[in-house]
């Protein structure tokens, strides 16, 4: 059995002029860079004041649904193949990825991952949710409004509104209080 990547992954020129556009977008310095990521990258929707700094990348960009004042730091990469929705306020760190499409475990298992379908679900990050540097965010899960999640932490399950959430895999380590807590990760 031989995978054929070209067919596969939808291989075309026009496929590879917009993976150059792309790498040029990425590595644009400063409020310029970000302004032409916002306005180029074809994303599926955003509100006024999305801030997107050098280093980002993503597939499906069509996908992904920015609210208002949205930060996203440098070298943060989401693939948006099952959709990804970041309402207003909130905070993406750096290196922070995205995944809301993976591979299929439970498939057909005389076939190789490379050839069997893909899992697609949403993710949702919510209002005021700040991810810090170097989380991860797996398929299907929904960080709740005003919810921390912790620097370099895995996050396969749904975090609640306002809690802390640390860890590999990520845990609710502690709630927020409504009078707002500083908290540091």
């Amino acid at each position: 059995m031989r995978a054929d990547w070209a067919r596969r992954s939808g291989w075309s020129v026009a496929w590879e002029i917009k993976r150059w556009l792309k790498c040029w977008l990425a590595g644009t310095p400063g409020r310029l860079g970000s302004a032409l990521r916002v306005r180029l990258y074809g994303f599926g929707s955003r509100g006024p004041d999305v801030f997107i700094a050098e280093g980002f990348w993503a597939e499906y960009p069509d996908r992904i649904r920015f609210g208002n004042s949205v930060g996203i730091n440098r070298g943060c990469f989401i693939n948006a193949g099952g959709g990804v929705t970041i309402d207003d306020w909130v905070l993406i760190g750096p290196g922070v990825t995205i995944y809301s499409q993976s591979h299929d475990l439970n498939g057909d298992p005389s076939l190789p991952l490379a050839l069997r379908d893909d899992v697609r679900k949403p993710v949702h990050i919510a209002r005021g949710a700040w991810l810090a540097a170097n989380v991860t965010i797996l398929p299907g899960v929904t960080v709740g409004q005003n919810a921390v999640v912790a620097a370099g932490a895995v996050v396969s399950r749904d975090v609640p509104a306002r809690t802390v959430a640390a860890g590999v895999p990520a845990v609710a380590v502690r709630s927020l209080e409504e009078s707002g807590s500083t908290v540091t990760t």
